[in-house]
Parts: structure tokens; C-alpha cells; sequence
């Protein structure tokens, strides 16, 4: 089993990184068929093959993902994939 942690630094206040997240956690429902649920201040999802958490902390983001052994192969993609996403929305 693999696992991708990324911690993102930003300037953003608590509302815009949370709709922002939420702006994620409805790619990965549409896209993934992910179930997603907040609890807190922590996106929670999964999917067939991964799970993990976002977790929104004052001026960090941290997100926490296990991938399942079909989907260990592609762990470098979903990374970078993810690394973008943030990138984006977070500046």
C-alpha cells in the first residue's frame, strides 16, 4: 500500500481554503465516484483502491492519501495531479 502526504503552506482565509476543498472533494465525487464527508475541519473520502483525509489547520492544508495496490503504480500521477490542484487554488 502507498501513501501520499503533502503539506501546502497559504495566505488564504479559513472560508476560501474550505471552498476550495470543496471545489476537490466534488472532482473526486464526479470523477472517482468518491463519497466525501466533512467532519470538522477534515475532508474525509473514499473510493474503490484509496482513502484519506484533507485536513485544514490556519494557514496549512494537509492531505493524507492511501492507495490501494492497483492503484500503487499510479501513485507519482495522482500526486502531481493533486500538486496542481493546490497549486491553483491555494496559489
Amino acid at each position: 500500500m502507498a501513501r501520499i502526504h503533502i503539506k501546502r503552506q497559504h495566505d488564504l482565509d479559513h472560508e476560501t481554503v474550505r471552498s476550495e476543498i470543496e471545489g476537490l472533494a466534488k472532482r473526486l465525487a464526479d470523477e472517482l465516484s468518491a463519497s466525501c464527508i466533512w467532519k470538522g475541519d477534515r475532508l474525509e473520502f473514499k473510493r474503490a483502491g484509496a482513502s484519506g483525509h484533507v485536513d485544514i489547520d490556519g494557514r496549512q492544508i494537509e492531505v493524507d492519501i492511501r492507495l490501494g495496490v492497483l492503484l500503487t503504480p499510479l501513485k507519482s500521477t495522482i500526486e502531481s495531479k493533486i500538486n496542481s490542484y493546490l497549486e491553483r487554488a491555494l496559489g
